[in-house]
């Protein structure tokens, strides 16, 4: 019984950590122990290894979570069964200084040695504390309350696990997909949105975090913290920003991690103002050379003073006429040009200007330190998750190129794996940082057909040569066979 109390005494050590993270917004350690252990697996071999195990979504991430809480639960399980209540408290206290403060591991410890001590002295067969030996109890009672102390025990144990699970849950089940819908074929309604543009249930979103994990910030309370080499330091409130000139710029962002072909790529009208106004306003230090980036969930990102004093590197508030959502940026984000959305932090709380670089969150990992676009195209009609036509009716195959603020001049769709190539019709797009939007009219025959699209942006071709995504973006021409039938 003694390892069920010690599960008991977890179970309800975490639930109080989750209550508290959630409620009081606490360091929760089951937390800061997957965080580094996703760190550790933010390399790039690793990590396109997961997506290829577990696709573009958050189930990779969902299941190192379940793991590192299995792995909590059990190992704290057999520490309380196998030692005394003070030295398990004492064992989890040290191993949580190595990745918690002192206040979050000391406060655990004490607090799971509490709870095995308690849970021993409740459920612990009660002896007799009198002097002289007593009448002998009846072996029914003795049963009866064996019996009772096994079934307190049991519901204890089931409940915490109930509890624990449907908090866990919680975080785990929130969706993080990391896919959209395709962008030429995503449907608007008329008068809405322009088209071309994503709606925004229908953006990508990748993070470092479990979604239920991203911050949830107040917009009356947040805070953005400018300093550094600067003249006058600042701290500006929401409505401080609004005093910025205002901006508005139909702009496309992708993923460094997007794949050939991936739905990581999506295009939204912005509003905000230029990062250049709001440093002229605190003062550039002459020894500046680099603006550093830190956000609400400790992310960390740079840019060169030079590039980030470009008119066109905005920080917005807004996405598609609303405020952002939490998911995708609320209440401030960065958007640089020509560059991968992992230089473009999120929940933006910090800008310091500094004489020195520093490598970003994912720059430690050995991703690209400048994460400048590569010139893509995809196909998004006829779809390839199920690339079903008909024989002898004539269709358009339709899709987008991007190659951020270089223009589109010219995409080339083959429909027999190469052999040939025709020119696609291009639309024009409303900014010179949106995607390309193209159309190519095909009358398939009856049978297999490979389908391949590829981009020019003036003497620039698309790169033919098949690279991973990762560290610095995938190149190669999407393709895939469409049967006509």
């Amino acid at each position: 019984m003694k390892f069920l109390r010690a599960f008991i005494a977890v179970a309800l050590l975490s639930v109080l950590g989750f209550i508290g993270l959630e409620v009081l917004g606490w360091v929760n350690p089951v937390v800061s122990l997957f965080g580094r252990i996703t760190q550790a697996l933010g390399v790039p071999v690793i990590f396109q290894a997961l997506h290829q195990i577990f696709g573009l979504g958050s189930t990779g991430k969902s299941v190192a979570f379940a793991g590192v809480l299995v792995g909590w639960l059990g190992g704290l399980t057999l520490l309380g069964g196998l030692v005394r209540p003070w030295q398990a408290g004492a064992v989890v206290a040290l191993a949580l200084l190595a990745f918690t403060p002192l206040e979050v591991a000391l406060g655990n410890g004490a607090v799971f040695g509490l709870l095995l001590w308690g849970l021993e002295r409740l459920l612990a067969p009660r002896a007799s504390t009198l002097s002289e030996p007593l009448a002998p109890v009846p072996t029914a009672a003795v049963a009866r309350t064996d019996a009772t102390r096994r079934t307190v025990t049991l519901a204890l144990a089931g409940t915490g696990a109930a509890v624990l699970a449907t908090r866990a849950g919680r975080l785990i089940s929130v969706g993080g997909a990391g896919a959209s819908a395709s962008a030429a074929s995503t449907p608007v309604t008329p008068g809405s949105l322009p088209a071309g543009v994503t709606p925004v249930s229908n953006w990508y979103y990748v993070s470092k975090n479990l979604e239920a994990l991203d911050p949830r910030i107040n917009g009356e309370k947040w805070r953005l913290r400018v300093d550094g080499l600067v003249g006058t330091p600042k701290t500006l409130t929401l409505e401080d920003l609004t005093r910025f000139p205002a901006v508005t710029s139909e702009r496309t962002l992708a993923c460094i991690s997007n794949p050939v072909g991936g739905p990581l790529i999506s295009n939204g009208i912005w509003e905000g103002f230029r990062l250049a106004d709001l440093l002229r306003d605190v003062g550039i230090g002459k020894e500046a050379r680099f603006v550093l980036w830190e956000a609400e969930d400790g992310y960390t990102e740079s840019l060169p003073l030079g590039d980030a004093l470009d008119p066109d590197v905005l920080l917005v508030t807004r996405l598609n006429g609303a405020p952002l959502t939490p998911k995708h940026g609320f209440p401030l984000r960065v958007l640089i040009p020509d560059r991968y959305g992992m230089k473009q932090p999120r929940w933006l709380t910090r800008i310091t200007l500094s004489a020195t670089d520093k490598p970003g969150y994912w720059v430690q990992r050995d991703w690209s330190r400048t994460a400048r676009l590569e010139l893509q195209s995809r196909i998004d009609f006829p779809e390839e998750i199920n690339p079903q036509v008909k024989a002898g009716q004539p269709i358009t195959v339709r899709g987008m190129a991007f190659f951020g603020t270089r223009p589109i001049t010219r995409v080339e769709v083959s429909t027999d794996g190469g052999k040939t190539w025709g020119q696609a019709k291009l639309t024009p797009p409303r900014s010179n940082s949106a995607w390309t939007l193209w159309a190519f009219a095909w009358t398939p025959t009856a049978g297999a057909a490979m389908l391949m699209a590829r981009a020019y942006s003036g003497s620039v071709a698309q790169k033919p040569a098949e690279r991973d995504a990762l560290p610095e973006g995938a190149t190669g021409y999407h393709r895939f066979i469409v049967n006509a039938g």
